[in-house]
């Protein structure tokens, strides 16, 4: 897939010091014109990874230029945005963006293989895995009780519960946790993975320890981006919804749905703690073992935000409405 990068001045010098640190040279990568882009989209872009070189571009001009593109099936596109000035860098996603080049990125140069694992996410039109080659995983009925297994935990809950409970009274929420852990239990097998404790303010979801199918914290950002849509077309809500889900790796030992009361685990007791933590709703926070797990193409949409239990901490860019 070519590479391309629009910016309406094309002799940046930052912009030519982040391909030398990326290792891209003129044959590898294009430097085009907003005016050249718009003429070119529908012949010689065809095929194209096109970045919007935010600093030149401005959001607005690189959010139209992105919308002449979704008619082009073989065309994706990214940010770079060398020093964060994206108010929201999610509505890039939401428009669909491919990627986002944030500061620490810029700074450091891309390389070939964070390119790489965009250009696949791209290609894929769906999870960005950064290990195709991980080994497979054999299954959760595959465990017998007792059995010791890693796992990628995820805690997941609504967001802003005592406000919901205003708007919509305890019963209609009561109801609404329950409809909300049976989506969690469809939602989490896109990832290959399961809805294995439910509890008064969420739910705890276990995913293969690499990516089976679909990223979960992937999956879990399009769902934040997705929420005011959500909330209406699934639930039937009249009132804003949103979520907050913790992720971190470790180890537990396996006892059925149902049969959960005895389990003996920090791990398990660590995300618990961690996602029952209300200050993050509307944000998805990673634990320092479950980092790995973050997507390339969102990695800098997560920032470090002090540790917790004495782990650290990364946590993604609020999203605005």
């Amino acid at each position: 897939m070519r590479l391309l990068v629009c910016s309406a001045d094309p002799g940046s010098r930052k912009l030519a010091a982040f391909l030398r640190k990326s290792e891209l040279s003129d044959a590898d990568a294009e430097i085009v014109s907003p005016a050249w882009l718009s003429r070119s989209f529908k012949t010689k872009a065809r095929g194209a990874f096109v970045y919007f070189f935010l600093p030149e571009l401005g959001e607005r001009k690189a959010l139209s230029l992105a919308s002449k593109l979704a008619a082009a099936e073989d065309i994706a596109w990214g940010v770079m945005d060398p020093a964060g000035e994206a108010e929201d860098p999610a509505a890039f996603f939401f428009a669909g963006a491919r990627d986002y080049i944030g500061p620490r990125l810029f700074k450091d140069g891309a390389g070939p293989k964070r390119l790489a694992a965009a250009i696949a996410f791209a290609s894929a039109r769906g999870g960005c895995r950064d290990d195709p080659a991980a080994p497979e995983f054999a299954g959760w009925d595959s465990l017998a009780e007792g059995d010791q297994f890693e796992a990628r935990f995820c805690y997941a809950a609504l967001a802003d519960q005592e406000g919901l409970s205003e708007r919509i009274g305890e019963k209609r929420l009561g109801k609404l946790k329950d409809e909300f852990a049976s989506f969690l239990e469809s939602w989490s097998r896109e990832s290959g993975g399961i809805l294995w404790i439910r509890e008064a303010g969420g739910c705890l979801l276990l995913f293969p320890p690499a990516d089976a199918q679909a990223n979960p914290i992937l999956s879990a950002f399009r769902l934040l981006l997705d929420r005011v849509l959500v909330g209406y077309e699934v639930f039937r809500l009249q009132v804003p919804l949103s979520f907050r889900f913790a992720f971190h790796a470790g180890r537990a030992s396996w006892r059925r749905r149902g049969a959960t009361g005895t389990i003996v685990s920090d791990d398990v007791n660590y995300v618990f703690h961690l996602g029952q933590r209300t200050e993050s709703d509307g944000l998805i926070v990673v634990s320092e073992t479950a980092e790995r797990a973050i997507p390339a193409c969102l990695q800098d949409l997560f920032s470090r935000a002090g540790s917790f239990e004495g782990r650290q901490l990364h946590v993604s860019r609020r999203f605005t409405d």
